[in-house]
């Protein structure tokens, strides 16, 4: 069960720990004891994580660094309160984004949600009531923010793969909610749209309202015949649905290394595989995936699958430096997913494109950073 040294998966802390490590740092930077800053992590977040995931997870470096910094406080539980009475102003939302560490920028651009190639279209058909939010028209499903497509017989040790942006995600890093405000906070649903714009202060028509209507529009969109979907918004609810879905005894992969920049395209090479290793059909007969989805607020769109392999592999770069003065080289610790039987897919599925393979056979694909793979470990 377990993978090479080499290819180590994430490695887990105490959720309560890494909360005082975490809020502690932040505290401390405002001159606040450490002694307020341990009351600060006894409450709902923690002690709902570790009831749930108890002893087996705790929260992934990549998640650690997304707990709210206001999880717990008066802060988080005023921004609450004022959502449930709806009475969010500007002033309040931009100082609750700005406390809790949430982007709620107008516009921002982050492809392929507000690319030229990714049209705007209108969620209620097209002629749109006045003020409908648009929604970024290349993307129907979460699918289509995946572009590294692979068959399992490519996987050969010394071999190569021209990857689009080595695995490079371009969402910012932003908090979760406050369980407290996640919990106030209206379902992702279209017809929600406008309240969770104005509870973020966007305005109709900013890049930010295109890129919050595609992820309300894909979290509302029906799982696949025999899945289960949630988009988490809180560390809570994430812990809710991998528990409630795989059970507590659980391991989490992540692919690390990846560029913190996107790779110049005109000069990318490909990646060499330096090794790689097999999760057994058993491990993989039953995975949450959770893949990272651009919010004002860090948001996931998880979904539970079946009948896959999880591959993790070292990938060797290249970059080319700055100015072409030379290139430089690292490891990317990565993972993948294979769907052993796509038959249900959707038949305009880009991998079946992709891979020039009929619906139904094997595909894999990897994984993004920031995306997470949770595996039952028994």
């Amino acid at each position: 069960m377990a993978a090479s040294n080499s290819l180590t998966f994430v490695t887990l802390l105490p959720l309560v720990l890494v909360m005082v490590l975490y809020i502690g740092a932040i505290n401390m930077v405002m001159g606040l004891p450490r002694t307020a800053v341990e009351d600060e992590v006894s409450g709902m977040s923690s002690s709902f994580w570790q009831q749930l995931l108890p002893s087996t997870v705790s929260i992934p470096p990549i998640l650690r660094s997304s707990v709210s910094p206001v999880e717990d406080t008066l802060t988080a539980d005023r921004f609450a309160a004022a959502i449930s009475r709806g009475a969010i102003f500007p002033a309040t939302a931009a100082a609750f984004c700005k406390a809790a560490g949430l982007i709620c920028e107008q516009d921002i651009d982050i492809g392929p949600y507000t690319s030229s190639s990714s049209q705007q279209q209108h969620l209620h058909g097209p002629h749109p009531a006045a003020g409908a939010a648009p929604r970024a028209i290349g993307i129907k499903t979460i699918n289509d923010f995946q572009f590294d497509f692979f068959l399992e017989d490519q996987l050969v040790k010394g071999g190569q793969m021209k990857l689009v942006e080595n695995l490079h995600d371009p969402i910012p890093k932003r908090a979760f909610l406050p369980f407290v405000v996640a919990e106030s906070l209206p379902a992702l649903t279209t017809p929600n749209l406008p309240q969770l714009l104005h509870t973020f202060n966007i305005n109709e028509g900013s890049k930010m309202a295109t890129i919050m209507g595609t992820a309300v529009y894909l979290c509302e969109s029906p799982a696949l015949m025999g899945e289960e979907r949630a988009c988490p918004t809180s560390v809570e609810a994430m812990a809710d649905f991998v528990s409630s879905e795989i059970g507590t005894n659980v391991e989490v992969l992540a692919t690390t290394g990846a560029p913190s920049a996107a790779p110049n395209s005109s000069n990318s090479r490909p990646v060499r595989i330096l090794e790689f290793s097999k999760r057994s059909l058993r491990e993989g007969e039953h995975i949450v995936i959770c893949h990272n989805l651009m919010f004002p607020s860090q948001l996931y769109y998880c979904h539970h699958v079946t009948g896959t392999k999880v591959v993790q592999a070292s990938l060797l770069q290249h970059q080319e430096e700055e100015g072409n003065t030379g290139s430089s080289s690292s490891i990317i610790h990565a993972v993948a997913i294979c769907h052993l039987d796509t038959s249900m897919w959707a038949s305009e599925h880009p991998a079946f494109a992709a891979l020039n393979i009929p619906r139904g056979a094997e595909a894999c694909h990897w994984s993004g950073q920031n995306d997470l793979v949770w595996m039952a470990t028994r």
